[in-house]
């Protein structure tokens, strides 16, 4: 084979090798835009990358010993904000059955937020989603999370808030 083939050969190779590269993965569209608004709410952030995103933890605003996450997924377009381990109600809890019902009266009233239970693990978290596929939109973050902060201390005492 000639040289001149087998640099022809060579580049081909090279060529159909970079097609085949896996390609960079970009950012999260939204990952910095939430830290950069977590920080501007003071709240001290911890975010850490997630496969699809990043999950950005913070103590509660009124009650630094809870604490709260920012998950911001570029799969779901979405910012999923909870209150971390806002309650326990272990599956077979004596006042689980009565909780889980006032916790279904109060999602009928909240306007901003729900209550969620795990059956596996027993944690009630108090949630809010907010939906990014259009844009993010900084005012609504706020909101929830102040929303959600100030619910969390409203309902702390008659659900037994907090690990």
């Amino acid at each position: 084979m000639s040289r001149l083939m087998r640099a022809g050969l060579a580049a081909l190779v090279l060529c159909c090798a970079r097609a085949h590269a896996a390609p960079s993965k970009p950012a999260p569209r939204y990952a910095e835009v939430l830290r950069t608004e977590l920080d501007a709410m003071q709240l001290a952030a911890e975010c850490s990358e997630q496969p699809s995103g990043v999950d950005c933890a913070f103590p509660a605003p009124s009650a630094p010993s809870s604490r709260m996450h920012a998950v911001y997924s570029d799969a779901t377009d979405t910012v999923y904000v909870y209150v971390e381990r806002y309650a326990m109600l272990p599956p077979e809890g004596a006042r689980t059955a009565t909780l889980l019902r006032r916790m279904m009266e109060l999602n009928w009233q909240l306007l901003v937020g729900k209550l969620e239970w795990s059956a596996r693990t027993g944690e009630v978290r108090l949630s809010a989603v907010l939906n990014t596929d259009s844009n993010f939109d900084r005012r609504a973050l706020r909101s929830i999370v102040l929303a959600l902060d100030e619910l969390a201390g409203r309902y702390r005492g008659e659900l037994g808030g907090g690990a």
